[in-house]
């Protein structure tokens, strides 16, 4: 699904890339290279100094690794004693100041062999570092876990098929040369092998597959993606819809596709799925096959919240920290973890509310932009937040809101703080008028408020619940 080896500190004998091969491992009993025997795998040279060999692979998929599978088949007398494996969760393959956490300590290993190991780790990873103690050669590779991608806005299209977001490909009628599962690959395809391909069909009837999509939701166009079959694609597609492959409702009929090209089929109208059947006749090979529609809100809710939860602690403190700007509320809401649900999320945020102080809230009111302030350019991901919400304030506005801003800091010593969702510059501005007629005491209960009702809007913009 796209993995790729990124930097291994030693592959004298063998590439590091062979790990990631689909194919199983080779053995040629009488090839020779120029640096020794010929090995289908990952080799490294013999360690002569104290320290382990090691190489970093990022993952194809984000998420949290389950399993993993070491093979050393035909590794005799040259397979390492022992492995280890780490993960980080990096936003590109910079790993140098990577946060690196055990996910299997050292564990003995067996030449010729393939063993699986189980892994119990909370976080959502996106590279791996596989340690071989002291050096030797592993053949293959294999990682399996819960996919955990980063969702974009609520209401956004996006491809529900996708193995990026859990998508399946569960069944098929005939995969005598490549199996359906390649179809919700996240990858562009890169030859015939990598797609779904049958037989050929000498009798009556036509092949088809079915997908699970990782999020149902409201299907409104599908891509046929047939690149690389250019001599056996199929004539002609249709597709049919069902929550739960019991019931099939054909949502688009018999429709002709070109060989080499992604034919995109639009729906007559949005229709709701969990599954998806495509129908190819009468038999040949589709390299993907991408479900394009919106979400269903709980479930995408509910994939959020498993993000949030497993994200490595530095990050969720920021992650959590553009919410809210107390640390208070933030160390609060770090002990809250795992939330579970988006219930527990929004019970944790008005818990740790509960506790906070004078101090913690003017820390909170401190971390807010003036109201009718202008953002900068590229702010960070809270001003990006704050800015979207100050939308509605006009330039009239703006000026009145500064000079409004000045009185109410001179009067209480804290930023006007007010819910700018939902709101105009000039109702802000009333309010504002309004307010500088209170006591400190009262302000302060008045701007705790509307940090309150601030924050559980950005949980909710966060965890994508309208």
């Amino acid at each position: 699904v796209g993995g790729e080896v990124v930097f291994c500190n030693d592959e004298f004998f063998a590439p590091a890339s062979d790990l990631l091969k689909n194919t199983d491992p080779e053995w040629r009993e009488h090839e020779y290279t120029e640096r020794g025997k010929w090995m289908n795998g990952w080799e490294t040279r013999r360690r002569r100094e104290p320290g382990h060999d090691w190489c970093v692979i990022r993952l194809g998929i984000p998420g949290r690794v389950q399993r993993v599978t070491v093979d050393t088949s035909f590794f005799t007398g040259n397979f390492p004693e022992s492995f280890s494996l780490q993960g980080a969760s990096l936003a590109d393959d910079h790993v140098d100041d990577a946060e690196w956490v055990e996910l299997l300590g050292i564990t003995t290993l067996a030449g010729d062999s393939v063993e699986t190991y189980g892994v119990s780790s909370p976080y959502r990873v996106t590279h791996l570092r596989l340690n071989i103690h002291p050096d030797g050669g592993i053949a293959r590779f294999r990682v399996e876990g819960e996919p955990i991608p980063e969702l974009g806005a609520a209401g956004e299209e996006i491809d529900l098929a996708n193995a990026l977001v859990g998508g399946k490909g569960v069944a098929a009628s005939d995969a005598h040369y490549s199996s359906p599962s390649n179809l919700v690959r996240p990858t562009e395809p890169v030859g015939m092998w990598d797609g779904w391909e049958t037989r050929r069909r000498r009798g009556p009837g036509h092949d088809w597959a079915i997908v699970t999509l990782g999020l149902p939701g409201m299907v409104r166009s599908v891509d046929v993606d047939t690149r690389h079959f250019k001599g056996n694609p199929p004539g002609w597609v249709a597709l049919h819809v069902s929550e739960d492959g019991t019931l099939w409702d054909q949502v688009v009929g018999r429709h002709p596709v070109s060989g080499h090209e992604v034919n995109h089929i639009g729906l007559n109208q949005p229709v709701h799925a969990g599954q998806v059947r495509l129908n190819i006749y009468p038999d040949g090979g589709v390299a993907r096959l991408r479900v394009w529609g919106i979400p269903d809100a709980e479930p995408t809710s509910a994939m959020r919240v498993v993000y949030l939860d497993s994200l490595f602690p530095e990050v969720a403190r920021h992650y959590l920290s553009t919410a809210c700007g107390s640390g208070r509320w933030v160390d609060d809401m770090m002990g809250a973890r795992p939330f579970g649900t988006k219930t527990a999320v929004f019970e944790a945020a008005d818990a740790a509310f509960d506790g906070m102080s004078e101090e913690d809230w003017l820390e909170a009111f401190g971390a807010h932009p003036r109201i009718g302030e202008r953002i900068g350019n590229q702010p960070p991901w809270g001003e990006v937040m704050s800015s979207a919400e100050q939308d509605g304030v006009s330039d009239t506005a703006q000026q009145e809101l500064r000079h409004l801003n000045e009185s109410y800091e001179q009067r209480f010593g804290f930023t006007y703080i007010v819910r700018a969702t939902g709101r105009s510059g000039e109702e802000m501005a009333d309010l504002a008028r309004k307010r500088l007629d209170n006591d400190r005491d009262t302000e302060i209960g008045n701007a705790a408020d509307q940090q309150r009702e601030i924050t559980r809007l950005r949980l909710q913009e966060m965890l994508g619940v309208t």
